[in-house]
C-alpha cells in the first residue's frame, strides 16, 4: 500500500539505451513537475509584460520627443510674435509722432499765412519814402503778426500755452506722493529747438546733476516754468525772451536715457499740470 502511495506521487521515466546499455528508470516527484511546469508558466508571463511595457515605454518616449519638438516650435513662434508686436508697437509710436509732426506743421502753415499781406504793407508807402521807424508796441504787434496772430496783452502773453517743444509726449504729470513726476516729458530729437511758451526773463540757467542743463523763466502772473535736459542754452540770465523765442536745444544731459525735453510749470510756487494750460488755451 505505501509503495503504491508513492508511485501515484511522482512520475517513473524508463530510458532503453540502444544496444548493449543497461535500461534505467528516473523517479520525478510529482510537485518538482508541478513546479516546473508553474515557474516556466510565469517566467514566460513575465516576458510578455516586460515586452509590453517595454513597447509602451518606447511609445511614451516617442510622445515626449515629439511634444519637445512642438514646445520648441510654439517657443519659436513666440519670440517671432513678440518681434512682431514690438515692430508694430514702434510702428504705432512712429505713425504718432508724424502725426503729431504734421498737425504742428499744419499750425505753422496756417500761421504764416497773413504774412505776404503783412509784408506787403510797407509797399503801399512807396521806395523813394524810408518806412517809419515802429515804436515798441508797434514792434511787439508786428513780432506777433509775425507768428501768425493778433497782438496779446502782457497778462495773455504770460500764460505758459503752447507746447515748448515739437515731439511726442512720453510720460504726463502726476501729482501722487508715492511716484510723483511734476512735469511733462516730450520726446524729440537731439538739437531740436526748445521754445519759451510765455513771455517772461530768463531767471537762471544751471548744469543740474538730475536734470541737466536747466533754463528757469520767470513770467507775470506767478508762473515760472522749467526746460531741462537740454544739450546748448541760447540764453542768459537777465535776458527779456517772447512767446516762442528759441531758448535751448533738446538733450540727452543728466539723469537722462534719451533725448527729450522735462518741461515744469509752476503757479505761485506750486507745481501744475502744463497740459491743462495747453489745452486751455490757444497760441497766440
Amino acid at each position: 500500500m505505501k509503495n503504491k502511495s508513492r508511485s501515484k506521487d511522482a512520475y517513473t521515466f524508463m530510458f532503453f539505451p540502444e544496444g548493449s546499455g543497461t535500461p534505467f528508470t528516473l523517479r520525478v516527484p510529482r510537485y518538482l513537475i508541478h513546479m516546473t511546469v508553474v515557474s516556466i508558466v510565469v517566467v514566460l508571463a513575465g516576458l510578455g509584460v516586460l515586452i509590453y511595457k517595454i513597447g509602451d515605454i518606447s511609445l511614451k518616449m516617442q510622445l515626449v520627443h515629439d511634444l519637445n519638438e512642438e514646445n520648441n516650435r510654439l517657443r519659436e513662434h513666440s519670440r517671432d510674435l513678440e518681434i512682431s508686436s514690438e515692430k508694430i508697437t514702434n510702428i504705432d509710436s512712429m505713425t504718432a509722432y508724424l502725426r503729431r509732426l504734421a498737425s504742428v506743421a499744419e499750425l505753422k502753415t496756417g500761421a504764416a499765412a497773413p504774412q505776404p499781406a503783412a509784408a506787403a504793407a510797407p509797399a503801399v508807402t512807396g521806395a523813394a519814402q524810408p518806412p517809419p521807424q515802429p515804436d515798441r508796441a508797434a514792434g511787439a504787434g508786428a513780432a506777433a503778426a509775425r507768428r501768425g496772430a493778433q497782438p496779446v496783452t502782457e497778462f495773455a502773453a504770460s500764460i505758459p500755452n503752447i507746447m515748448p517743444v515739437d515731439g511726442w509726449v512720453t510720460r504726463s504729470f502726476l501729482n501722487d506722493p508715492a511716484s510723483p513726476h511734476l512735469g511733462l516729458d516730450v520726446a524729440a530729437a537731439s538739437g531740436t529747438p526748445i521754445r519759451v511758451t510765455a513771455m517772461g526773463a530768463v531767471e537762471d540757467v544751471r548744469n543740474d546733476k538730475y536734470y541737466g542743463l536747466t533754463v528757469e523763466i520767470r513770467h507775470e502772473n506767478g508762473f515760472v516754468t522749467r526746460y531741462s535736459h537740454c544739450s546748448q542754452v541760447l540764453v542768459q540770465p537777465g535776458d527779456r525772451v517772447n512767446r516762442g523765442q528759441t531758448i535751448a536745444l533738446v538733450g540727452n544731459t543728466g539723469r537722462s536715457t534719451a533725448p527729450h525735453l522735462h518741461y515744469e510749470v509752476m503757479k505761485s510756487g506750486k507745481y501744475a499740470d502744463p497740459m491743462s494750460f495747453i489745452g486751455a488755451h490757444k497760441q497766440q
